[in-house]
């Protein structure tokens, strides 16, 4: 049976403090940013100054050695340009989704989805459904996730720990903010067939539909 409303899954004891979360969310991905971007920063403008002064030196072969970091820099700096503006959308749909929901539903199965890898070993999408530990087998539709802040490319993207369970806050035909307590990371996740699961929002109550108005879950995101 799919659910229709997080709500209705297990909680384990008390429910997470929902706001200190999306606090220690909103700071994380500004901190990630702005590390980011200092350091390709430092790279593609101070390499150019360091390498005159290496050239100057009584080592003038390890120009063949700062030189590079120019390029890589500025490469970086283009790179993270042009990721902050899927990030800052992101990061805005789970900052509003934490404003109307609480982390109050806890998921403790997790199943990864079978998605067709990229060349370098990493899913074109990234797919779970959640699934309650009762007898009835309850579970969530197929989401597809997006790490908030996103993972570099040399790293695992599936949220660390995520196979012990996940807490929960949103309404899942519309979408939701997962945290993993384990490790500490978040995500956004949504219907991976959002056509198919346009029945339960169009049939959902007229408050959950309000909530996910407010929480901008009304479209798809990801």
């Amino acid at each position: 049976a799919v659910l229709d409303n997080t709500q209705r899954a297990q909680a384990p004891g008390s429910a997470l403090d929902t706001s200190a979360l999306r606090r220690r969310l909103i700071g994380r991905v500004w901190w990630t940013r702005i590390r980011n971007l200092g350091i390709f920063a430092l790279m593609a403008f101070g390499s150019p100054a360091l390498t005159g002064v290496v050239r100057d030196s009584s080592l003038p072969w390890l120009v063949y050695i700062v030189a590079p970091f120019t390029g890589i820099g500025i490469f970086g700096l283009l790179a993270t340009l042009r990721s902050s503006v899927a990030t800052v959308i992101v990061t805005r749909c789970c900052n509003k989704t934490l404003a109307q929901y609480s982390f109050d539903a806890f998921w403790p199965q997790v199943t990864k989805g079978e998605g067709a890898e990229t060349a370098r070993g990493r899913p074109k999408r990234m797919t779970l459904t959640l699934k309650t530990a009762d007898t009835e087998g309850q579970e969530s539709p197929l989401m597809r996730i997006d790490s908030v802040p996103q993972s570099p490319r040399w790293r695992n993207p599936w949220p660390e720990g995520m196979d012990k369970g996940v807490y929960v806050a949103g309404d899942l035909p519309f979408g939701a903010v997962g945290y993993v307590p384990s490790s500490g990371t978040f995500f956004l996740m949504q219907p991976d067939d959002w056509d198919a699961t346009a029945q339960d929002r169009q049939l959902a109550a007229p408050d959950r539909i309000t909530r996910a108005k407010n929480a901008d879950l009304m479209r798809k995101i990801i």
